[in-house]
């Protein structure tokens, strides 16, 4: 059965039979149809196929139903407060009567067919409402769709036990990269992604666009990492295109907080988290797109484009969240500055030294990079009034890239000190509270 989209036609249509609609259903359409007879007194008999299926279009009988004794105007009063799941509800019945055809529509249908339509007409209606719910969805930028649909298709497959994998794909750093080249730029990365998505998609694969920077693919266990593989590729080899000449010499995207304040950020890249049935048993979409969630937040630990999948967890049980407390070197030759920056920062949790001079900030470095213990490193551009610390900011960037690097500094020329591999130029005088919201931020990114 295609999961696309699915038809539900409930009770019969009389002296023709849809089952010849059905037959242009094809696999190219991406819909299917399914039939009940009844409604039931209370709707139960069609419960147990909406809780599996969630279809996407309800078609009603309404002569052959209400003949039955089924309640066919409450079952649509009663469907509308489900309006997020099926949507939309039409209604096929011979009544004559203006006022009994209002009233279905105030109490919950979508439209008013006619028992008399031809069998062309009456298919190219379904489409045409179809296509509306589909749009009504879709991404305005890529159309591709979005969270709802998305929520509707994995269900499904959950529903029936069919093996699946959901890849959470991130476009990091696309904020900056909006915020430097603009809102028509951004759109053109977000339509050349789609288009990369859309050639890796064999049926039957599903791609969706669920928030700005957001994508979701759905597909089976054994080609989930391929796929994730492949789209780094294809992504690396497009990228250098999305930027100016400067920007692509240099490797990395200047984003201007203030007049003051200027931060370093890498150039777009992919996280992308990956989350199977093969793993463990999920019974909702929103499980199993957490697991995926979890996932890419471990692919963005990497540098540059990276997947993370949960099939490569060890069996001893669930990830442990390292406890370790971050490591934070400062280099400040002001010995009043220093002790203070050092208690806050322990204050806060994390694991501050402080030094004073060059050579011990090298030493510093040398020890805690060995153990994995230092994540940001806090440094004046001018260490006694030479430029030394921009020469040792060059020097953590080339050799620990993992690290990050606030710069703080009289030296006032922005360029030279996110040159020199500072990940944020903080211009001094700063307010230690703007310093130690980017320490938070820097090291929330990395944990």
């Amino acid at each position: 059965m295609s999961d696309f989209q699915v038809i539900l036609f409930v009770g019969s249509p009389g002296e023709e039979s849809l089952k010849t609609l059905t037959e242009d259903f094809s696999p190219e359409t991406m819909l299917t149809a399914l039939f009940s007879e009844r409604l039931g007194t209370e709707g139960e008999s069609l419960q147990p196929i909406l809780d599996s299926v969630w279809p996407d279009l309800i078609c009603l009988f309404a002569d052959d139903l209400e003949a039955k004794g089924d309640d066919v105007l409450g079952y649509c009063a009663r469907l509308r407060e489900l309006v997020v799941k099926y949507r939309p509800v039409l209604v096929v019945q011979s009544s004559s009567e203006e006022e009994k055809r209002i009233q279905y529509m105030v109490q919950g249908a979508d439209d008013i067919l006619g028992p008399n339509l031809s069998m062309d007409e009456f298919k190219v209606r379904l489409l045409v409402h179809m296509r509306r719910n589909l749009d009504f969805s879709a991404n305005e930028i890529t159309r591709l769709p979005g969270l709802q649909f998305t929520n509707k298709v994995v269900q499904r497959r959950l529903n029936q036990h069919k093996p699946l994998a959901l890849l959470s794909i991130e476009l990091d750093h696309f904020e900056v990269y909006s915020e430097v080249y603009g809102e028509l730029a951004s759109y053109q990365v977000l339509k050349t992604f789609a288009a990369l998505l859309l050639q890796l998609m064999i049926m039957p694969d599903f791609i969706s666009h669920t928030d700005e920077n957001h994508f979701v693919v759905v597909t089976t266990p054994d080609k989930a990492e391929k796929i994730s593989a492949m789209l780094c590729r294809q992504f690396e080899n497009a990228s250098p295109n999305f930027y100016s000449e400067k920007d692509r010499k240099q490797g990395y995207m200047v984003s201007v907080i203030s007049d003051n304040i200027s931060r370093r950020v890498s150039l777009l890249s992919l996280s992308i988290g990956i989350a199977s049935t093969e793993t463990q048993p999920f019974d909702s979409f929103m499980a199993l797109f957490t697991a995926a969630q979890q996932m890419k937040s471990l692919a963005r630990m990497k540098p540059g484009c990276s997947w993370q999948s949960d099939r490569l967890r060890l069996a001893g049980g669930p990830l442990q969240k390292n406890r370790q407390k971050p490591g934070i070197l400062v280099l400040e030759t002001d010995a009043a500055l220093a002790y203070l920056l050092k208690t806050t920062l322990e204050m806060e949790g994390y694991e501050a030294e402080v030094v004073s001079s060059i050579e011990d900030a090298r030493v510093a470095l040398d020890e805690k990079s060995g153990r994995q213990s230092l994540n940001l490193v806090i440094l004046d551009a001018l260490v006694n009034e030479q430029e030394s610390g921009l020469m040792l900011a060059g020097e953590i960037h080339q050799q620990y890239p993992d690290i990050r690097i606030i710069c703080t500094s009289s030296l006032h020329n922005r360029q030279r000190v996110l040159q020199s591999g500072a990940d944020l130029y903080l211009p001094k005088p700063f307010e230690l509270s703007s310093l130690f919201s980017w320490v938070h931020r820097f090291l929330r990114e990395e944990i």
